[in-house]
């Protein structure tokens, strides 16, 4: 019986459609995997992709924390301010104003980890190829970041670390982030040590999800024993 299985198998797996249709399941499970913020654990089984790690920053200020935050630290400080005559033209002025030193806050807190500008999402595929009479390789595609965070990886630094939008669009690797309007502990922060990233296995399907894919070559059997299998 074996043999006239292990045929059949192989037939099905020759299709072009059933092996388009595997390869469709297992990227579609791996981009709901980046937006579930879900993947494979160790034994198969669903877990939660590591959260995004908390980003400590400071920075002073002279706007005044909203109501029901409280400032680090007060100072006074003399700056120069700009202040209009009667005549309509502008001065600078020596002025006492008051400091607050606050927490930055990344722009990413609560997010996703797996899901910022959506360009990994989009960019996976898969494809679905047969090595041998009864055996299938699927070669996954994407955004080349992808795998270091299926994996896991440390840098040595020092790393830019973005905490706005406006320092992730606007800071070009190597430049000055001052010259680019960017102010530190605010925008953006430094990690001068580098920094470690979790591995976050999203690519690779569950022992449940594979079980859904396998129905997919019952289908395919059931339709070649029909001779409907194209």
């Amino acid at each position: 019986m074996w043999q006239p299985w292990r045929k059949r198998l192989s037939d099905v797996l020759r299709s072009d459609a059933v092996r388009k249709g595997i390869a469709a399941a297992v990227s579609a499970y791996a981009k709901k995997h980046i937006a579930d913020s879900v993947g494979r654990g160790p034994n198969g089984e669903t877990v939660a992709l590591a959260a995004l790690q908390a980003v400590a920053s400071e920075y002073w200020t002279t706007k005044k924390p909203p109501k029901g935050e409280t400032a680090i630290k007060t100072r006074q400080r003399l700056m120069m301010v700009k202040r209009k005559k009667k005549d309509g033209s502008v001065e600078l002025v020596e002025q006492m104003k008051t400091e607050y030193k606050v927490s930055g806050v990344s722009y990413r807190k609560g997010g996703k980890p797996l899901r910022d500008t959506g360009n990994l999402l989009r960019s996976i595929g898969a494809k679905a190829e047969q090595t041998g009479p009864a055996r299938l390789s699927i070669v996954m595609s994407g955004a080349i970041y992808g795998i270091y965070h299926e994996k896991g990886f440390s840098t040595s630094g020092p790393n830019f670390i973005p905490l706005t939008r406006k320092a992730k669009k606007n800071h070009a690797t190597g430049a000055n982030p001052y010259t680019e309007g960017l102010q530190a502990g605010k925008d953006y922060t430094v990690r001068y040590w580098g920094v470690t990233v979790p591995a976050r296995p999203f690519l690779v399907p569950t022992s449940r999800e594979f079980s859904e894919i396998a129905k997919t070559i019952k289908i395919g059997i059931a339709l070649s024993l029909k001779g409907k299998l194209k």
